[in-house]
């Protein structure tokens, strides 16, 4: 079922909502050569004319209008810049940092920017597999991301033994399943310092020399638990929130404070992926379409070297999730309210 909701959606973003397909045939239906409509069985009968030229008129205006959209999109996202900045952009001399890059996401990240030609610096508190560590242009740093201290010291070592980096991406996170009650103040205060703490530290450390080459590339990976408020797993949708909030904020600071209109953010929202960190959530939610992590990372490392700044929702349809907090009050609670009796069926008292 996940795969045919999934074609169909293909089917009509990139058909039946594509102004390239769409307008042609409209086009040969009401002002095409005589001969070439005179064989179109379509065009005898007035009546089914009328009602394809409407649906096509409709198909185009909401395509028009959608590619209208992602473009201002695309342009907000990089400080409304016309041009594209890929030629400062050289991945075979650049230097990224992420974190959480021994397993699942980040370590598809890795594999991806290595492939590129990048000098990757993991910080993790467990090794990557040999494939990586074995690589000459891996850099692996043993680093427990809750602890700003450990980070503070290892980001001298980084900038010591391969530089200054021009891509960051904050990409280690944890996740477990409770209520409210059941959730004790050392876990609590353990997911805000990873998921959402780090990145103000990481941040910290790498954005001035950014700032100074008026170049870099930070990366968010959030989650579209980020736009859903969900009962099961209060701990790990709140911080999903928060660094959404944190990397809206960067933006606007890099933008109107430090005038750095080139160093470029993107947010990353997967849905459910098959990583490690589902293992924390219930069984009730295991049986939903999963994306694979090789997907999110593929589509992060192409964005990188696209050298633009975006928010990547996966899958796209999931974008929806964006809109929740618009609509009626009622609306939003019947929709959180699917995924949450699912957790909290599950989750321990």
């Amino acid at each position: 079922m996940p795969a045919m909701s999934s074609l169909i959606s293909l089917t009509i973003n990139h058909i039946a909502l594509n102004p390239i397909v769409t307008a042609p045939i409209l086009w040969i239906l009401t002002k095409g050569p005589p001969e070439l409509r005179a064989r179109i069985t379509l065009l005898q009968n007035p009546q089914t004319l009328a009602v394809a030229v409407k649906v096509l008129k409709s198909f185009l205006a909401i395509g028009v209008l959608g590619t209208i959209n992602r473009q201002l999109n695309r342009l907000a996202l990089n400080s409304w810049r016309l041009t594209s900045q890929k030629g400062r952009w050289k991945l075979d001399e650049e230097v990224a940092v992420v974190t959480g890059g021994s397993s699942g996401i980040g370590y598809f990240i890795v594999r991806g920017l290595v492939a590129k030609g990048v000098v990757v610096a993991i910080l993790d508190i467990i090794p990557p597999p040999n494939e990586l560590g074995n690589n000459p242009k891996v850099h692996f740093y043993t680093c427990d991301i809750a602890e700003a201290s450990w980070i503070s010291s290892v980001v001298e070592q980084i900038h010591t033994d391969i530089g200054s980096p021009s891509i960051l991406i904050n990409n280690a996170g944890i996740a477990t399943s409770g209520s409210i009650l059941s959730t004790d103040d050392e876990w609590l205060h353990h997911i805000y310092a990873v998921n959402v703490i780090s990145n103000f530290t990481t941040v910290r450390a790498f954005l001035p020399s950014m700032i100074a080459k008026q170049k870099g590339h930070i990366v968010t990976v959030a989650s579209t638990a980020s736009f859903l408020g969900l009962g099961g797993f209060v701990d790990y949708t709140s911080t999903k929130a928060a660094v959404l909030a944190f990397h809206e904020g960067l933006n606007q600071e890099l933008t109107h404070y430090h005038r750095a209109p080139n160093i470029l953010t993107t947010s990353v929202h997967p849905n459910w992926t098959r990583t490690s960190l589902l293992e924390s959530f219930p069984s009730a939610l295991r049986g939903q379409h999963l994306l694979e992590p090789s997907t999110v990372a593929d589509a992060i490392v192409r964005q990188i070297e696209r050298a633009e700044g975006a928010q990547i929702v996966m899958p796209a349809v999931a974008g929806v999730m964006g809109l929740v907090r618009g609509l009626p009050n009622w609306v939003q609670e019947v929709v959180r309210g699917g995924t949450s009796r699912a957790v909290l069926r599950t989750v321990r008292k």
